[in-house]
């Protein structure tokens, strides 16, 4: 019998054709555009180098470019084309996050058409027990769009996210309880920020910005980005229209340089520009931080800064939140976002209608702000039926 191996070598970019130790025949090929040759088998030498003619066709169609190429270079190629341009700065972070943490270590190194329905369905189920469900549904929607892209390109013959489902809730971890300080721990609050050092400033120099968070419920981002032309002591009220958030500076490649920066932007929604009263207390706290930068020869546009006139950020206030609370002598799991909780449960149990609240949170619509206080709710509700015993 003639084998391959008798005949002349192809020319590269040919293909090639030979027979196994144990008869079987082999067709492979190899195009500039592919990582890897894309190998078959066949029973017989005609057999092999009909389907070497049709392994030649189809990548030409774009339909076998990638089948050997890895799924962690095929989703990079995405991820920092097309991702990274199609959405704001800080939700790019979080989608490269999760695709770093979670995805690519699962199938970074396979074969792009090698991972089936299956896999993908396994993976969401087990981080839907360690995850937050937000996490989980932005690594659903990550795979989702790259193998929807392969599939719509050519790349693949079929989408192996296509009947993969979202976990159920309920197989979820339980979200973390809302946290809200008691009203004897925020009068804590406001006594530490009151405490002065022997030289007579502030012990803690922001504490009155918690202070006013505590009494506004403005979302940590939308308080850095405050302008002190935003807020007018007369008719005591603040207007929010802008947010501040971390993001990653990046090269012009997408890849990510070492540190974050701040970014001001417009609320990312209507209801988030919004108008909100401020109390006694919330005037207070922004008299207090205006005495305490005029004493330090501080000058600055922006409500929240630091010593040296810039910009606070994120994490330098949640330093201050914890030595605040390590003060207070407050010992629980709490962040700056748990302030924004407070406020919204302070007034909720101070009788103020849930669709005022849910105006002064900035929430798209009143079903996220009742989701969310669900519990406070029915705390209220507990206390009607007994004062219904009274009438």
């Amino acid at each position: 019998m003639i084998t391959a191996r008798q005949k002349p070598k192809r020319k590269y970019g040919e293909g090639s054709i030979y027979q196994r130790k144990d008869g079987r025949w082999v067709a492979k090929y190899k195009s500039v555009n592919m990582i890897k040759p894309c190998v078959v088998y066949a029973k017989s030498e005609s057999e092999a180098k009909r389907k070497l003619r049709e392994l030649k066709k189809d990548a030409a169609k774009g339909l076998v470019q990638s089948t050997s190429r890895r799924f962690g270079d095929y989703a990079d190629q995405w991820l920092y084309t097309f991702k990274l341009h199609s959405v704001e700065d800080s939700s790019f972070d979080k989608y490269e996050s999760a695709y770093l943490t979670h995805i690519k270590p699962a199938f970074g190194k396979m074969q792009l058409a090698s991972i089936h329905s299956e896999q993908l369905q396994k993976l969401l189920v087990e981080k839907s027990q360690t995850l937050s469900h937000t996490v989980v549904k932005i690594i659903y929607i990550i795979l989702s769009e790259i193998f929807s892209y392969a599939h719509s390109e050519g790349d693949l013959s079929r989408n192996p996210m296509h009947n993969v489902k979202m976990p159920k809730k309920a197989t979820f971890k339980p979200e973390r309880e809302i946290v809200a300080l008691e009203s004897d721990e925020v009068r804590a609050v406001e006594r530490i920020a009151e405490m002065k050092s022997k030289n007579g400033r502030p012990c803690i120099m922001q504490a009155h910005a918690l202070v006013f968070l505590v009494h506004t419920g403005l979302r940590c981002g939308e308080f850095l980005a405050l302008k002190w032309s935003d807020i007018d002591f007369e008719s005591r009220i603040v207007t929010v229209n802008k947010n501040m958030s971390m993001v990653y500076d990046r090269d012009k490649d997408g890849v990510r340089i070492k540190h974050k920066k701040a970014r001001i932007k417009c609320t990312k929604t209507a209801s988030g520009n919004r108008i909100v009263p401020l109390n006694t207390k919330a005037i207070a706290a922004l008299n207090s931080l205006k005495a305490v930068y005029r004493e330090m020869d501080i000058v600055s546009d922006s409500v929240a800064v630091t010593r040296k006139g810039t910009t606070l950020s994120s994490d330098q206030l949640r330093r201050v939140l914890r030595r605040v609370l390590a003060y207070a002598g407050i010992d629980k799991p709490f962040t700056l976002h748990q302030l924004r909780h407070t406020f919204a449960t302070q007034a909720l149990n101070a009788g103020i209608p849930i669709t005022v609240v849910s105006k002064w949170l900035g929430h798209a619509n009143i079903s996220v702000t009742y989701n969310t206080y669900i519990h406070v709710l029915e705390s209220a509700e507990a206390a009607a039926v007994e004062l219904l015993e009274a009438i």
